[in-house]
């Protein structure tokens, strides 16, 4: 039975980038700012300016403006790399506001970076989507020059970064912290920019890259697909193999002990927005709205003269400064009336995330440990994801308890084609009726092992997910469906692998990245736990695992040995702790001879194999024998640059040794096979 697990969006990426080689950090243009106290939030009508939309600019500038400096000089100079990856960021405090029918937004951004290098810091990079624009930074509470330039990058779906770099008036000592005042704006509309220069097909494309502004559903999924907020990185494209998937996974261990808060006023015509998705939470509107005039871009272009003449503008203003003006009861003619809701996430640690922003209408049902946000005229299609995850909870629930600690939440996108994007427990798809089981069902294991299951080591957080979509295939295909599906990643993995750790010493599970360390490594090293101690201690475990009282790596490690009475000190050593690479087994030798006592049917005989390990982990593997009549499997654990032999006893005459049956991921193959022969 083939079953169907929604692909990974930046593993497609990587796909279609192998072999088209591109020189990262380019330079298109270089920008002199304009950094003349651009006010946050200000907008003007692309359809001209008059002397009464003068005016009423001039009111909607009391906001957040910031003091007018000297212009920048006419040519800019690019930070280097080492500038643009010394700052750690602990916080993020964002005002938000869309205009979601111009695909606008404009942000007031206050953040708190910090020096992470041994060396003072002299200039700041910070990058945005190149849809966006820089209108003024402040550094500790001054206003600073900066000089920004178009750059390539493939973190953005634009395949570009509008890159300011400010010259600190002193510089930043090492670990020392810096408080940023930043505001920049535009737009952000669909752009399949950097898979098409690939040589993508169209329609792939345009199915992986959704992110936009919209009337009906704005997605902006952060790190890795659109820079909506203030990043110091160095620039990667895809032609670079893993550079561009490493970079992501880096930012977002680096900065996942940062806190992010988060407030959004969306403005509206006739279909309010009803919830947000923000940093992988969701957020139900605040309560307070005010309805205010549109603004002339807002309105068809027949109506656009008469809007003009209206109020507007000052509305606008009045609602940025948060002063709850409520538009008069009388509106003018030919005006629609516009109006705003707003959402907030309070300040949360941002996690091992790429700080994605959703604001969608939805309908929303579900049932008891399930929501689904669906669009209004796909609501039918509901039924089918609830029926499904009543049906996989009862297997989760036997590993993982019947106290799940959130709810699983189902979102839908608005294109059919539109490829799934996860965070947390949330799950963005285009929901579809009468869709194949074998299709969702593995899905939606994975999403109620987020649900019951709750770590902020991502290795365990994401490992067990993926650990509970292998045990419902192993339940609805059997152990060796299972396990095939844990060997279709182990190419992948072993050519990540380092092979010599002195050398190179990869990346343990504890400070992974890359997914195939923290997704498919951690999937293989819960398989091999539970071969190690047992289904009932492994899932006792688990149920007791505790996220606020994991302080240390070990943490897991010792509630296992406790179920289990097992020391699994050398295991969490070679394959969690530290990355010592993968197995390298090869069976010696496999050979029986008969023994004296006798059995029922005659003989019994004894069966040698001798198995080898040259690498640098140890390994403990079934080993199976199998005769004409019986078959037997018993563990063998095989130290690093050594080997073992494994004896048995058989009560027919052996034919076939097998050792390691694909559970243990190995550098090269993991199934090894050889006759057993007489003794010489």
């Amino acid at each position: 039975m083939n079953f169907k697990l929604y692909p990974s969006v930046l593993f497609l990426l990587l796909v279609l980038g192998s072999g088209f080689g591109q020189q990262a950090g380019s330079t298109r243009q270089n920008k002199p700012s304009s950094n003349n106290g651009q006010v946050i939030f200000s907008r003007s009508d692309n359809s001209g300016s008059t002397a009464g939309d003068a005016a009423d600019k001039s009111a909607s500038q009391q906001l957040s403006t910031t003091p007018t400096v000297p212009p920048a000089p006419s040519s800019a100079t690019l930070a280097t790399d080492a500038e643009r990856t010394s700052l750690t960021y602990s916080s993020y405090d964002f005002e938000v506001h869309l205009e979601p029918a111009q695909r606008s937004i404009a942000v007031q951004a206050r953040m708190v970076a910090h020096n992470s290098s041994d060396k003072p810091l002299e200039r700041i990079a910070l990058q945005l989507s190149s849809s966006l624009h820089w209108d003024s930074i402040q550094m500790d509470g001054k206003p600073e020059i900066f000089q920004t330039e178009t750059v390539d990058s493939d973190i953005d779906h634009t395949g570009e970064l509008t890159e300011a770099v400010v010259k600190l008036q002193k510089p930043l000592a090492p670990g020392a912290a810096i408080q940023m005042n930043v505001i920049y704006s535009g737009t952000v509309v669909p752009s399949s920019e950097r898979l098409l220069r690939l040589g993508a097909p169209a329609k792939i494309a345009d199915s992986s890259e959704w992110d936009a502004i919209g009337p009906d559903f704005t997605a902006l999924r952060g790190f890795g697909n659109v820079i909506w907020f203030p990043v110091s990185t160095v620039p990667v494209l895809l032609g670079q193999g893993p550079e561009m998937f490493e970079s992501v996974g880096k930012w977002k261990l680096r900065e996942s002990d940062a806190y992010v808060a988060i407030h959004v006023l969306v403005e509206y015509l006739d279909v309010k927005p009803s919830v947000a998705f923000l940093n992988g939470r969701v957020a139900q509107p605040d309560g307070v709205q005010t309805e205010k005039s549109a603004a002339a871009t807002d309105l068809p272009s027949s109506e656009r003269g008469s809007a003009r003449s209206g109020p507007s503008t000052n509305v606008r203003s009045a609602v940025k400064q948060g002063t709850g003006f409520t538009a008069p009861s009388e509106v003018i003619a030919g005006n629609r009336i516009l109006q705003v809701v707003s959402f907030t996430l309070p300040s949360t640690r941002l996690g091992f995330a790429p700080l994605s922003f959703f604001v969608m209408s939805a309908a929303h049902e579900g049932v008891s440990g399930l929501d689904i946000y669906s669009r209004a005229d796909n609501e039918a299609a509901a039924s089918t994801y609830q029926n499904v995850f009543q049906q996989t909870r009862t297997l989760v629930e036997q590993w993982l308890g019947t106290h799940p600690k959130r709810p699983v939440v189902l979102v839908d996108l608005p294109n059919r084609d539109d490829l799934p994007f996860e965070e947390r427990n949330i799950l963005f798809l285009p929901l579809k009726e009468g869709i194949d089981s074998d299709t969702i069902d593995p899905v939606m294991a994975h999403m109620l092992g987020h649900a019951y299951f709750v770590s902020r080591r991502v290795w365990l957080d994401e490992g067990v997910a993926q650990f509970m979509t292998l045990l419902w295939i192993e339940q609805r295909a059997g152990l060796t469906t299972a396990i095939d599906q844990m060997d279709s990643h182990r190419a992948a993995l072993a050519i990540a692998e380092t092979t010599d750790p002195g050398v190179n010493p990869g990346q343990s599970l504890i400070e992974a990245w890359s997914d195939i360390y923290y997704r498919d490594k951690a999937t293989d090293v819960l398989w091999m736990l539970r071969n190690i101690v047992g289904d009932e201690a492994l899932g006792k475990a688990l149920q007791a695992y505790i996220p606020a009282n994991d302080h240390e790596p070990s943490y897991f490690q010792m509630l296992l040995q406790k179920s289990s009475n097992k020391d699994l000190e050398r295991f969490f050593d070679d394959w969690v702790y530290r990355d010592t690479g993968l197995p390298d087994l090869h069976i010696v030798s496999a050979y029986w001879r008969p023994i004296l006592n006798k059995n029922s049917s005659g003989k019994n005989y004894l069966v040698s194999v001798d198995v080898q390990n040259n690498s640098f982990c140890a390994a403990e593997v079934p080993v199976t024998v199998a005769s004409a009549f019986s078959t037997q499997t018993r563990s063998l654990l095989i130290p690093a640059h050594s080997s073992a032999a494994l004896r048995m006893l058989m009560d027919s005459k052996p034919a076939q040794a097998v050792v390691n049956d694909g559970s243990v991921p190995e550098s090269e193959s993991s199934h090894h096979e050889q006759t057993v022969v007489p003794a010489q």
